[in-house]
């Protein structure tokens, strides 16, 4: 009986570890998504960083994504054994309830933040194509004015004979 009980304490210790690195992940896509707001609502942003924090944030995802994966399939296996000895692994389950506490307060001051992020985001598009209209409409504006300034001062070669 101790090699049973020793077996699932393995495994819920491997759940908790998960959910601490899923926390760790958390705090780090919560710094990417301040950065990503810095960046989007600066004067001139820049664009490379915004793509380097648009794909580590991708990254993390995955990660998350696996570890998820990864708990799912221990805690089916020792689903039974935590609903059955909830006494003999307390402090384990405790741990745990606190741990996934803490990840869906992350989790919602996360959505939070991406919504607010989408807002910024579509704001800096609207301005960018507003100052992508008003580059073409200058290049539109200085290309007829410099058709019409041809036309009119189109006239035909002429050599001008000071010597008479």
């Amino acid at each position: 009986m101790g090699g049973a009980i020793h077996m699932p304490s393995a495994y819920i210790d491997m759940m908790i570890e998960s959910q601490e690195k899923k926390l760790e992940l958390l705090d780090r896509v919560i710094e990417l998504d301040r950065e990503q707001e810095e960046t989007v609502t600066a004067e001139k942003p820049d664009m490379e960083a915004l793509n380097a924090n648009l794909t580590e944030k991708g990254a993390l995802v995955d990660e998350l994504n696996k570890l998820d994966e990864g708990f799912d399939n221990i805690y089916a296996k020792v689903r039974d054994e935590l609903i059955n000895n909830k006494e003999a692994h307390k402090d384990e389950i405790l741990r745990l309830q606190d741990l996934i506490r803490q990840i869906m307060e992350k989790t919602a001051d996360i959505e939070a933040m991406e919504a607010r992020s989408k807002i910024n985001v579509e704001n800096f598009l609207k301005k960018r194509k507003k100052e992508l209209r008003e580059g073409r409409n200058s290049i539109q504006a200085a290309s007829v004015y410099s058709t019409n300034m041809r036309r009119a001062y189109n006239t035909s070669p002429f050599f001008v004979d000071n010597k008479k």
